[in-house]
């Protein structure tokens, strides 16, 4: 709809009987005008005619619905429609223009030297003033035209040349057509048929088609064509007939570029690349407010890190360490990104060794949330206030979208979940454009970064420069897109920034406010099992316990319970019984709404905080140590000094004790006990001896 503001007054247009007008694609002529309005009939011979008033009429001329041709169906308008060359001279050709332009300089300075009586139209007269003719045009065409060279300037633009035959027709036909009759006969002149004969024309054919083949190049037609008519020739001289002519190199050209663009790239190419080459692109997304549709994808961060330098390495084993991947080496992370395709406002961020569908559930949970907590956490100049609940969520056919758990998730949050067709990234343009602005305008400036090809990449040594640690591109990421993305102008928004086409539209749509906690602790809390103890449930270091379920639980044979417990708060876990879940709360209250990453921290510093006060206090511990081994040292040197004053004593009362016995003993038994103990084999050798008496038994 034209934008304009009607006036008070309404003007009469004139239309005369020989004039045609065309009024929304039906044609009339006029046969009466009225002062209240006009009378036509129509062209198509039905004989139907049609009144309309002065007000219509200036109402559908000031929309341009009517086309008005005048003098259109008289005789002698017909017969000048079959001299002209085309209806609207400014659908022709610009060559066109640029010769007919020539033709009226020469005729318009032939024209003012009539007029000041320097030439009359005779051959002797034209022919003795062709130079002042000629010099005259020149400084005409020094006025710049649109139809000039592509370079916007007329110099060096040639009169044509004319003689003065040719200048009397040209005479006559603007004279008679205006400048309409100085456009005939342009482009008509020269032998336009073939001149190569039809065997001629075949084999060229068959020799341009091989250019359809990958790596094909028209150097390489060019020879397939040399070698096909220097063998054909030779086949022909021994026939006794002549040789054909070869096509020449612009021939073989013109050949190759008259094969059908799209068919060609579809042979060199692929069917999948001819066709994001050549598709066509619509009005694409009718988009008005904000979180209407969220794009969400995944990137191979272009960008290899030091991962034994990041503060989470000092608090995982060796085996949680070879479990999530982090060995030390370097590496490239994946990152998780949602954007609003209305506002391009980057919604959410996560870094994940591997995609999969846990990330992705905690990607659209930080679409709900206020990122004010990482804006902070790296110092950001700017607010991170972007949050809401998404309509529309649209992503690819990856493993990690597909996944029933990350649908049901987005469900439960209210949203609905799309997956656009896999191998056309064009359905998905703006999260695909964002990921090139991050490795175009952040991965340039960060050391250790990869790049799309090994051409590319050329002598840059990627895995020698890796000195970013996961923390330093974490930081990284998040300043710039909310200081630096956030607040540039983008082109896709008409020059405004990202973050004010966020507030103003907003202030005039709204957005839908985040899911509550409970649905969010359902929805993104992670599903665990945890039997039921005495002292209630107990995750990651937090007791949470209530009457209800000290109750329920007391009668039950099974303390296994199925429950969701959510990283954002830890104060509070939904628990399943019987079917229902049911919030159960911390022991204590210092956990409620806390985050389980501040709680972390908080141990963290603790630990380092004891571990530098234990290094301060070390030398008093050493000191102990030494004292109670010295006290230890002394008291082992008096029992033994005590012990061999008493076993010197104890060793004279045994020999006496022995002496005094001995006596008393058989002389068998004497003889005995003086003997050597016999060995092992010895023992093994001698038959068992059977005991008979009580008194051998005892012995």
């Amino acid at each position: 709809m034209l934008d304009f503001a009607p006036s008070a007054d309404t003007p009469r247009f004139a239309f005369a009987k020989g004039d045609r007008v065309t009024i929304s694609g039906i044609e009339y002529r006029p046969f009466d005008t009225t002062e209240t309005g006009y009378a036509f009939v129509r062209v198509d011979g039905s004989g139907v005619a049609e009144s309309f008033s002065r007000s219509e009429i200036a109402r559908l001329a000031d929309l341009g619905r009517i086309k008005h041709e005048r003098g259109v169906l008289l005789p002698e308008s017909a017969k000048a429609r079959l001299e002209r060359p085309a209806d609207l001279l400014l659908r022709l050709p610009d060559a066109m223009h640029r010769v007919a332009r020539g033709k009226e300089a020469v005729v318009s300075a032939f024209l003012a030297l009539e007029r000041e009586g320097v030439v009359v139209r005779t051959d002797a007269s034209i022919t003795d003033a062709k130079d002042t003719i000629t010099g005259k045009a020149a400084r005409t065409l020094e006025t710049p035209s649109q139809y000039d060279s592509t370079s916007g300037s007329s110099s060096g633009y040639k009169v044509p040349k004319f003689s003065a035959r040719t200048l009397r027709r040209w005479l006559a036909a603007y004279e008679d057509l205006g400048v309409s009759g100085l456009y005939n006969g342009i482009g008509r002149r020269g032998n336009r048929e073939a001149r190569l004969c039809l065997e001629t024309r075949g084999m060229l054919a068959e020799c341009v088609r091989n250019y359809m083949a990958p790596g094909m190049t028209q150097a390489a037609v060019q020879k397939d064509v040399e070698r096909a008519f220097a063998r054909r020739n030779e086949e022909r001289r021994a026939e006794g007939r002549p040789d054909l002519m070869r096509p020449s190199k612009e021939t073989v050209r013109q050949a190759i570029l008259d094969l059908d663009p799209y068919h060609c790239d579809v042979a060199r190419l692929g069917v999948e690349e001819a066709r994001r080459k050549h598709a066509p692109v619509g009005a694409g997304l009718d988009l008005t407010r904000p979180l209407q549709r969220v794009e969400i994808d995944t990137w191979k961060v272009d960008l290899i890190t030091l991962l034994t330098d990041s503060g989470l390495m000092n608090f995982l084993s060796e085996e949680e360490k070879i479990g999530f991947g982090l060995t030390g080496e370097r590496k490239r992370w994946h990152l998780t990104v949602a954007i609003c395709a209305t506002t391009r406002c980057i919604l959410a961020m996560r870094l994940s060794r591997s995609p999969n569908a846990q990330t992705t559930i905690e990607a659209i949970d930080m679409i709900g949330r206020d990122k004010g907590v990482w804006a902070d956490a790296v110092g950001t100049l700017s607010p991170w206030p972007m949050r809401g609940t998404p309509e529309l969520i649209v992503a690819d056919c990856g493993s990690e979208y597909i996944s029933f758990d990350a649908r049901l998730a987005a469900r439960d949050l209210g949203a609905s979940f799309e997956h656009a067709p896999a191998g056309l990234p064009e359905m998905r343009a703006r999260i695909e454009r964002v990921f090139r602005t991050i490795s175009v305008n952040l991965m340039t400036r960060l050391t250790g970064r990869t790049f799309s090809s090994v051409v590319e990449r050329g002598d840059y040594d990627s895995k020698g420069r890796a000195a970013l640690t996961i923390d330093d591109l974490c930081a990284a990421l998040t300043r710039w897109v909310v200081d630096i993305y956030h607040r540039t102008p983008h082109e896709g928004l008409d020059g405004e920034m990202p973050a004010n086409c966020w507030k103003r539209l907003t202030e005039e749509y709204g957005v839908a406010p985040p899911a509550d906690l409970w649905r969010r602790r359902l929805a993104f809390g992670t599903r665990m099992s945890r039997s039921v103890q005495k002292d209630g449930i107990t995750v990651l270091g937090v007791r949470y316990h209530s009457d209800f379920l000290a109750e329920t639980m007391l009668h039950k044979r099974h303390k296994q319970l199925n429950l969701r417990w959510y990283c954002e708060d830890i104060g509070t876990i939904a628990v399943e019984l019987d079917g229902e879940w049911i919030e159960i709360p911390s022991v204590f209250a210092r956990h409620r709404g806390l985050r389980a990453e501040t709680s972390r921290q908080a141990c963290r510093d603790l630990r380092a905080r004891f571990k530098r006060e234990a290094a301060l206090e070390e030398h008093i511990v050493h000191k102990a140590i030494d004292d109670i081994e010295r006290i230890n040292g002394e008291a082992m040197k008096r029992v033994w000094a005590s012990f061999q004053k008493t076993g010197q004593k104890s060793s004279l009362r045994r020999k006496r004790r022995t002496c005094s016995s001995a006596s008393q003993l058989s002389p068998m038994r004497r003889a005995r006990r003086r003997a050597p103990p016999p060995t092992n084999s010895e023992r093994t050798s001698l038959p068992p001896r059977k005991i008979t008496k009580k008194s051998e038994l005892r012995l």
